[in-house]
């Protein structure tokens, strides 16, 4: 698997509340992961670009990625509690194929924590209260490592 196919088993095959993992959601937590890394070491946990897009840190690396690896994850369609369409990503790999560096895992954990009790709304709203948003205006890129170092600059 690649990095971000590492880092999207490793929250699917632990956050508490698979049903939740919509591909917003799981692409919005690989976003946080790359945010508080760059917070705790000046660099991104993946390469990924991030474009603070319509819908807030959005890019199509994430799914496409898992897509790239359908022997690994399925995608489900299902219906959200307001009755509308949602897809839900599932890891279905062997666990013991994921591959983590450094202290990824305690970044990651980091997140599921932080947003595990979090509703999709109130999700969002976490998300959009981080710095990179709040900094920037839409459809700009965010280089999170400088916008880190802007942010401690500013504490």
């Amino acid at each position: 698997m690649d990095r971000i196919q590492n880092i999207a088993a490793y929250l699917c095959e632990n956050y508490p509340i698979q049903s939740e993992l919509s591909k917003a959601r799981l692409t919005k937590m690989v976003y946080l992961a790359d945010w508080f890394s760059s917070l705790l070491n000046n660099e991104q946990l993946t390469d990924i670009v991030w474009v603070f897009n319509h819908y807030g840190p959005y890019v199509d690396d994430v799914v496409d990625s898992i897509y790239r690896s359908r022997n690994n994850f399925s995608v489900r369609s299902e219906k959200n509690i307001y009755g509308s369409d949602k897809n839900t990503i599932h890891f279905i790999g062997d666990k013991n194929d994921i591959v983590l560096h450094g202290n990824d895992k305690k970044i990651l954990d980091l997140v599921i924590n932080k947003t595990k009790s979090l509703y999709f709304n109130d999700f969002i709203d976490y998300v959009y209260s981080t710095y990179p948003i709040r900094s920037r205006t839409r459809y700009s890129i965010l280089d999170l490592p400088k916008l880190a170092r802007e942010y401690s600059n500013l504490s």
